[in-house]
């Protein structure tokens, strides 16, 4: 089982269910939470879930126990939050570029497909992928459910965008947003007082952030924010450049895979045997224009 798959689902939040059943419901959700989030041992079994091989004939090949057949294609799984570095509850992107590389390297597999169910995550997620986009050799096709925020910026530029269903996959969300906690009032009412000691050569240290504590925004949004936007919004109209610009593309709005297609935003509907098909239809057109 993937047990991040499995939270993920439960965390995604659209649910249809019985308003008799909710309760009941809500309560057996929190408790898998609880017990897949405990669970530490299922790291090594669940890297076969993370990566795959399927042959010519779209089995799979158990890749510790038998060779990689040629014309087979190669699959990495993102699911959920997005995060730079790896640890034992979360595959991060510097673990699953190996995989990509190690496919895009292999002689017997053709291309490979990034099958992708996340809502974003830390932008430092993002610039690695991209620079495998810039070097790879084989087509890499894009599958995905929820692709938003960092995992549109992420997905936009590969060979074929393609939306899992038509139901419930879904792209936007193209911005950036920084959260911060004031823990101020909470230390006052403890007793606890805080001094922030900066030298007098440091005056503009943490300076956007010690503003935005007080409600000031300007500063921190012109510093961090705007920058990453302004590069976000760059980057996707470059890969996407005959996508309709519809009122709240790029600001955030998030639109299900009919209306995304209709806008350019993804370049197909379809499933598992439908992106290994394209996989593989890209790397025979390009082999055969490679031979003449």
């Amino acid at each position: 089982m993937n047990t991040q798959a499995y939270i993920n689902e439960i965390q995604r939040g659209l649910w249809m269910v019985a308003p008799t059943q909710a309760y009941t419901y809500a309560k057996q959700a929190a408790l898998s939470i609880q017990q897949a989030s405990e669970n530490t041992g299922v790291r090594a079994i669940e890297a076969a879930s993370v990566m795959q091989v399927v042959d010519s004939a779209g089995r799979a090949v158990n890749t510790f126990e038998e060779e990689i057949p040629p014309d087979s294609v190669g699959i990495v799984r993102c699911i959920g939050s997005m995060q730079k570095y790896g640890s034992w509850r979360r595959w991060g992107t510097d673990e699953l570029l190996e995989f990509m590389k190690a496919f895009d390297a292999h002689p017997n597999i053709v291309g490979q497909i990034w099958h992708d169910d996340s809502g974003g995550g830390t932008v430092g997620s993002v610039a690695p992928y991209l620079d495998f986009l810039k070097t790879r050799q084989k087509p890499v096709v894009s599958l995905v459910d929820n692709c938003a925020s960092c995992n549109l910026w992420k997905n936009c530029n590969t060979d074929f965008l393609m939306a899992e269903n038509d139901i419930t996959a879904a792209f936007g969300s193209i911005g950036i947003m920084l959260t911060i906690y004031d823990y101020s009032k909470m230390y006052e009412e403890a007793g606890i007082i805080e001094h922030i000691i900066e030298a007098d050569q440091s005056e503009d240290k943490n300076k956007s952030f010690k503003l935005a504590l007080e409600g000031k925004y300007s500063e921190i949004k012109k510093e961090f924010l705007n920058p990453l936007a302004i590069k976000f919004q760059n980057y996707f109209k470059a890969s996407r450049p005959n996508v309709k610009e519809v009122p709240g593309l790029l600001t955030g709005k998030m639109f299900y895979a009919d209306e995304a297609l209709e806008m350019g935003v993804c370049d197909g509907i379809g499933n598992l045997e439908a992106a290994i098909d394209k996989v593989k239809f890209i790397a025979s057109t390009r082999t055969l224009i490679s031979t003449f």
